[in-house]
């Protein structure tokens, strides 16, 4: 069964992408990082590359209708269609689209909320989506934390 887990309320959606892809990618998944927005990716590139002095998180953008980088453990992707990824990909989801209408449904989806009212909306329209294809849900309220 498929599982979609919701980070909401969270306070500082840049770096908090950055720590989550990281844990997501050491815990050893491959994780696409999806985006509607291309400037979103944009930043997030250069978000990962300042994020943590210490350690480097191996990623590249991938461009929709290429191969998937056989050893890259971090993608990051925009566009309008959800692609087919193949198995063994969790998805870390910055976009308002609902991975339950992607062509192969990804084991794990990430969704990360911030505490606006208008992302708390789109959010609640995705969780009846994933809820209604039969996603395992996990939710979090990270208000408050760092």
């Amino acid at each position: 069964m498929p599982k979609a887990t919701f980070y909401t309320h969270v306070g500082n959606p840049a770096a908090f992408t950055c720590r989550l892809a990281g844990r997501a990618v050491q815990s050893g998944s491959r994780v696409l990082v999806w985006s509607d927005a291309e400037e979103t990716l944009a930043r997030l590139d250069a978000d990962l590359w300042r994020f943590d002095p210490e350690s480097f998180l191996p990623h590249e953008i991938w461009y929709p209708g290429s191969p998937f980088p056989p050893h890259t453990p971090l993608l990051l992707a925009a566009g309008t269609h959800l692609p087919d990824i193949g198995e063994g990909w969790a998805v870390l989801n910055l976009s308002p689209d609902f991975w339950s209408q992607a062509p192969t449904l990804p084991a794990r989806v990430l969704e990360i909320v911030s505490d606006n009212l208008e992302d708390l909306a789109e959010a609640r329209e995705r969780f009846k989506a994933y809820r209604q294809h039969s996603f395992e849900i996990e939710h979090h309220n990270m208000q408050g934390k760092a």
